[in-house]
């Protein structure tokens, strides 16, 4: 039992003497301020969003240009009402169709609704695939 024990304080004591001591400054500085240098919170999107945005230094509803420069929209309710017009397709709640899969198109935002690929019709032109599932424009 006392080997046990003198072993014991023998490997600590190897172990406190070999660990580097602990320094208080990063290892690795950060990089100097830049004017250019573009900090992406969830990336640039054309939907308007409302979270943080470092342009504006706090949360904001807004969208992004095709340059990614972030324009400040009045909220939801706010006199000018805030449309949900995405391109690209979405599944959520729309007043008239309830939850479908969907996307947006031309200048008043239409809804054209996306149904499962259904093998016994003849396939449309625009069709996606989202996971195992194909759904298409009909």
């Amino acid at each position: 039992m006392k080997m046990l024990r003198a072993f014991n304080v023998l490997c600590i004591a190897a172990g406190l003497a070999t660990t580097a001591p602990a320094i208080a400054a990063p290892l690795n500085p950060s990089p100097a301020y830049d004017a250019n240098l573009v900090v992406q919170v969830r990336g640039c999107h054309r939907d308007v969003e409302r979270h943080y945005v470092p342009e504006f230094g706090r949360p904001a509803w807004h969208y992004h240009r095709p340059n990614c420069r972030p324009v400040q929209v009045p909220p939801p309710g706010a006199g000018v009402g805030v449309r949900d017009c995405h391109r690209d397709v979405r599944r959520h709640f729309v007043p008239g169709y309830g939850r479908v899969t969907h996307r947006h198109v031309g200048p008043n935002c239409r809804v054209r609704v996306y149904s499962q690929f259904n093998p016994g019709r003849p396939r449309p032109a625009n069709c996606i695939q989202i996971g195992p599932v194909r759904y298409c424009e009909y």
